[in-house]
């Protein structure tokens, strides 16, 4: 059963700063070495693993092991992070919602770094390091590319569609196409074109992602595949239920 989250989460810059720190280690580290990512330890295995090289490294170095961890924990109880036992040892994982909020963030990044590319003009050697990412963050990534509507992503494009799978190669193209068009579109067919591509790039979560009302505390379906909720500044979570959001339109 999905975690709900009934209790007041993290202030959103540390709830993103830890689940960007959990991001390299799922499945395969626990609460302490997250703990210690976030602390920006020195400890052997972190540095043998080049995880002083995440974003998140040390973004907590002022506060104590123990004072962190229960950061952690807190991230858990509210429903981002859960523990799953892989062998004997417990692995921090996401839970649907941690991932949701991560993966739009990662998507982000790479669109970000893209920007970065192209407005210093370097032209990367290889686009091998998109390939056999999550397929569900990767076509979002597709999806926030072709919200700006700009051409100036094609290159690019062209680059990673003659590295990648079949059917990533498929909505690469389709996007190309689209970027190409859309100078040839009205307002409302562009407008449609993006709620049509958008029902194939934003991947539906394999469990549902619960909510809690602010207004009526009841439990709510938040729609991951939505393209309303996708921002740049981050995944913008809804904070009340469908009748509780109508009821305050019709005031």
């Amino acid at each position: 059963m999905p975690k709900i989250n009934r209790l007041k989460p993290l202030p959103d810059d540390e709830l993103k700063a830890i689940l960007r720190a959990a991001d390299d280690i799922i499945a395969s580290g626990g609460r302490t070495l997250l703990s210690q990512i976030l602390k920006g330890s020195k400890v052997r295995k972190l540095l043998e693993l080049g995880l002083d090289r995440n974003p998140s490294y040390g973004y907590y170095k002022e506060l104590t092991l123990e004072q962190i961890t229960e950061k952690v924990d807190h991230m858990i109880r509210t429903g981002y992070l859960e523990k799953e036992y892989i062998g004997k040892l417990p692995m921090i994982v996401f839970t649907p919602l941690g991932w949701a909020i991560e993966k739009e963030r990662r998507a982000e990044e790479l669109v970000q770094a893209w920007n970065h590319w192209l407005e210093n003009r370097i032209t990367p050697t290889s686009m091998e390091d998109l390939k056999d990412r999550n397929r569900g963050m990767m076509f979002l990534f597709l999806y926030k590319i072709l919200c700006t509507g700009d051409k100036k992503y094609i290159p690019f494009l062209k680059m990673w569609e003659s590295i990648d799978y079949t059917k990533v190669k498929q909505e690469i193209r389709r996007v190309i196409q689209a970027l190409n068009e859309k100078d040839t579109m009205t307002d409302s067919e562009w407008t449609q074109l993006l709620t049509e591509r958008a029902q194939s790039l934003l991947v539906k979560s394999r469990e549902p992602i619960l909510l809690i009302c602010q207004s009526c505390d009841r439990i709510f379906l938040f729609d991951d595949t939505n393209p309303d909720y996708y921002m740049s500044s981050g995944l913008n979570l809804p904070t009340e239920c469908m009748n509780c959001y109508s009821g305050d339109n019709d005031d």
